[in-house]
């Protein structure tokens, strides 16, 4: 077995250097994982069925209980194997929940009794198996990340064939097709991977010996899915992915401790990615060479701040986008030391070879520069081994770059660093008979220091040049000449010279990284503003709009957002921003279909006007992300990086839309069955009482048909009860299709109080219906006030002792009716306030009977009046229950509507 686990961080004291300073962002991952709460995964990961994983769980969560954790087994497949029966025993069980889809019962795991029970640790077999239809969550895997956000432990199983990345691979191999997968990123989640592993020959061994399938059923496995060749190939692929989570755990640990790199465990390169065209052949040969040692890549590009020709920029996309096809993880920084960027780098990412090429640069001219890239790389890379590789006859020698005389505004600069010579010689000339010559060499100094606040790098060695062959020729003795006399005179010349240029310089890198900087801190502002933006929006329609206004005006350009419908493709019309073009979203699904970027910017089909970058998720591509920028504008590669990053996020959000309208739909789904099963078990139990009763008396009135009166009266009560049931069905979907419309009417509340009271006389029985009815009329449906009446008083009979007094009570005013009805029952519970007017909802306690749908008609019936009602316990200080129905009616004295008014 090879086990690789994540363990807790344990904090050191120790100086931090600006090379060991930790990242923030790893700083702010870790706090938020210690602040989690989560529980703890552990996956036991196999080639294939058969390898032992469930025994082996079964096994540690045995070990698990023997140190007193509580531990339970929430779902356990045997396969009727004994062994795993018998590793099985006396660990507590969770019942499973039974399901019925079409009629069969299927047993999934009871997700809501563990996470009532609240165990410590919990064993979940078959981690990629799929949920019958009617589960919270589609997949078990989900189960599982909803007990891990409960603060559970999980232990679980899996094989690699059910791993998302590795489906198809393992479906080349051995020709079956995979149906359940897990996503990578539970994978990553889990905290702890052990690998099951047994060779090939063991594994065919236990398949003879009817240890994992059993019958004909082995036999045709052992002539398929488990030949040799099979096993041995997904063996291999199982202990590349343990390998590379055990690496990845490895790196998060030196980084969780700060220990330096590398760790001599597994080899791992790093390629300097610039915009030479000599940086294709290292990307290549750092490709065959990881390959060769079955060693990881990455490939780093330091952005130095320096503003990049077209030309160089194009070179420098078309290399990182070489590396990201050829496998290499591309990783993008910037700082103005390129050798203390990719020193980082590679310590974060526990890389232990940097290749780099020979340096081009003649070695007189390493000496103003403080060295070579290599020669440096070579002198701080501490245990890192730098491999060097020439450079092709075909690359052309170095040259100095001469781009940066033609960046805009330089004459400008030069004019103003004249000035200032020419106004500190004039204010030298006249000074100097009374502050010497040597004081004029400090004016100097200090228009050079004053200068290079305000230009550029070429402008102020031009000025630091000026002034020190302006103090000699006029100031430093002999005047008028460049020949200086005295050796105190040319060692003053020559420091004040070198002082001048170091300043020059120093200041320019300072400026340099002061728009890096800048530029940094414009992308870190305009990415938050725009998570701001995709957060505050109320709805998905809404936060695509806000992404695309808010990327149109850091881009300045025209976006749009296409998103995939469920065949895979992208519907022609926009989510947000303006449609495209028909050739522009044929590019957009083949950017849509490849997971890669393509159009303008890009070497696929750059003709096209866009440049489509596709919006992937782990395992798939949402949607497109349409960028049109002006033709004669171009897309520098931080926009570019920007753009990617954008793209993630809008990911991350069409997928959550995604998720939440799809648990919506199980949502409602479930809730859907829930009613159609309560209407089925109420209705059912409503209709069989009354035909009961009536079958019953049928069969005593053929024995006696002398006296039929008492038979008939219970035959007309259950037939009236069959009614009323229809009658809330009826009346219930009329309130669901929103086909009640009130017919209004002037009426007496005396007379519906008296019917009302008349259709439930039964119900109510003994109980004395006390009552306080206005002589008003009111203009309302009569029927459906009735109704309101029948339902009202039916519960309070049933909600009531036998003895009690019902009481009801109207009142008039200008705004209309107020109707009150009281019982003097246990009154309302705080559980069931919130959901007395769900359908199919009683009342904990009530009597046998009845639907559920009373209430729900009488706030149903209620709202068609443009009313409402409300219930609570009693306010005059007895228990009992009080509903109160509020319908703003049209009210008039019952005298006018006797004459008729």
């Amino acid at each position: 077995m090879f086990c690789c686990s994540t363990a807790p961080s344990i904090g050191y004291s120790f100086p931090v250097s600006e090379d060991s300073r930790p990242n923030p962002d790893a700083l702010l991952a870790d706090c938020a994982s210690a602040s989690s709460g989560e529980g703890r995964l552990k996956i036991f990961l196999g080639m294939c069925p058969g390898v032992g994983k469930t025994y082996a769980m079964l096994l540690a969560g045995q070990s698990r209980q023997e140190e007193g954790v509580d531990v339970v087994i929430g779902l356990l497949e045997t396969h009727g194997r004994i062994e795993t029966t018998a590793v099985a025993a006396g660990l507590p069980r969770i019942p499973r929940k039974a399901i019925v889809h079409r009629g069969i019962t299927i047993e999934e795991m009871d997700l809501d009794a563990i996470l009532a029970r609240r165990p410590a640790l919990v064993l979940v077999d078959e981690l990629a198996h799929s949920n019958a239809a009617g589960s919270r969550h589609p997949k078990r895997w989900q189960d599982v990340l909803e007990l891990l956000q409960a603060g559970i432990d999980v232990y679980t199983t899996l094989n690699i064939q059910h791993i998302e990345s590795y489906r198809d691979v393992v479906r080349q191999i051995t020709g079956a097709p995979v149906h359940e997968t897990v996503a990578d990123s539970v994978l990553d989640r889990a905290d702890e991977v052990e690998l099951i592993d047994i060779t090939s020959e063991q594994l065919r061994k236990r398949l003879d010996e009817g240890k994992v399938y059993l019958g004909a059923r082995a036999a045709t496995a052992s002539a398929n899915f488990f030949r040799e060749g099979n096993l041995k190939a997904l063996r291999e692929i199982a202990l590349r992915i343990t390998a590379d989570k055990a690496d990845g755990e490895l790196r998060e640990f030196m980084r969780s401790r700060r220990i330096l790199g590398p760790s001599r465990s597994r080899e791992r390169l790093l390629v300097a990615v610039g915009s030479s065209p000599f940086s294709e052949r290292l990307i290549r040969l750092t490709r065959r060479t990881a390959a060769a040692n079955h060693a990881s890549w990455i490939a780093v590009h330091v952005d130095g701040g320096v503003t990049l020709d077209s030309a160089s920029q194009a070179r420098l996309e078309s290399n990182l986008t070489l590396a990201r096809s050829l496998g290499a993880e591309v990783v993008m920084t910037s700082g103005t030391d390129v050798v203390e960027s990719l020193l980082r780098v590679a310590h974060e990412n526990n890389v232990s070879q940097i290749v780099v090429g020979k340096p081009l640069l003649h070695p007189l001219l390493d000496i103003f520069s403080g060295g070579s890239l290599v020669s440096k790389l070579v002198r701080r890379s501490g245990e890192i081994d730098i491999y060097v590789v020439r450079t092709e006859k075909s690359v052309a020698p170095w040259r100095p770059d001469l781009s940066a005389i033609h960046q805009p505004g330089l004459a400008r600069e030069m004019g103003i660093g004249s000035l200032v010579v020419t106004g500190t010689t004039l204010l030298g000339l006249f000074l100097q008979p009374a502050i010497g010559y040597s004081a004029v060499g400090l004016l100097y100094l200090l228009s050079v220091l004053f200068s290079a606040t305000v230009l550029s790098q070429i402008p102020i060695l031009l000025t630091a040049a000026l002034t020190a062959l302006a103090w000699d020729f006029l100031f430093i003795p002999p005047t008028l000449t460049f020949h200086i006399h005295g050796a105190h005179d040319v060692i003053l010349f020559v420091m004040y010279f070198v002082v001048a240029i170091v300043i020059g310089h120093l200041h320019s890198r300072l400026r340099q990284r002061e728009r890096a900087e800048r530029r940094r801190e414009q992308q870190a502002v305009a990415l938050y503003q725009f998570s701001t933006a995709l957060a505050a929006s109320p709805d998905f329609a809404e936060t695509m709009r806000a992404a695309v206004e808010r990327m149109r005006e850091i881009f300045a350009a025209d976006i749009s957002i296409l998103l995939a419908s469920e065949d895979g493709q992208l519907r022609p019309d926009a989510v947000a921003g303006p449609p495209v073009s028909e050739r522009e979203l044929a590019v957009a699904n083949w950017t849509l279909t490849r997971r890669e970027p393509a159009g303008r910017f890009t070497n696929t089909l750059p003709q096209s006007a866009g440049f489509h970058l596709p919006l992937r998720t782990q395992n798939s591509a949402v949607g497109v992300l349409s960028v049109f920028v002006p033709a004669n504008a171009a897309l520098r590669l931080a926009e570019r990086q920007m753009l990617e990053t954008f793209a993630t996020q809008l990911a991350l959000v069409v997928e959550q839309s995604r998720l939440q309208d799809e648990a919506e739909r199980s949502r409602v789904e479930e809730r859907s069955r829930h009613l159609q099963k309560t209407l089925l078990d109420s209705v059912s139990h409503e209709f069989k009482t009354p035909l009961a009763i009536i079958a019953a008396s049928l069969d005593r009135l053929r024995q006696r048909p002398s006296d039929p009166q008492p038979l008939l009266a219970e035959i007309g009560t259950a037939v009236g009860r069959l009614e009323r049931v229809i009658g809330n069905l009826l009346d219930i979907t009329r309130i669901e299709t929103g086909a009640v419309q009130p017919v209004l009417a002037w009426c007496d509340l005396h007379e519906i109080v008296d019917a009302a009271a008349a259709r439930v006389e039964t119900e109510i029985g003994p109980r004395p219906l006390q009552r306080e009815i206005a002589d008003d009329a009111v203009k309302l449906d009569p029927g459906l006030l009735e109704e309101i009446l029948v339902n009202l008083l039916r519960n309070a009979a049933q909600h009531s002792p036998p003895d009690s007094p019902i009481e009801i009570a109207t009142d008039v005013s200008d705004r209309g009716l107020t109707i009150q009805v009281r019982n003097e029952g246990s009154g309302i519970d705080a559980a069931s306030s919130e959901r007395l007017f769900d359908k199919f909802y009683r009342q904990p306690g009530a009597a046998a009977g009845g639907l559920g749908l009373g209430l729900s008609i009488v706030k149903g019936f209620a709202e068609a009046h443009g009313g409402g009602v409300i219930a609570q316990n009693r306010t005059d200080g007895r228990s009992g229950a009080e509903f109160r129905v509020f319908l703003p009616v049209a009210t008039q004295p019952a005298s006018a509507l006797e004459h008729g008014q």
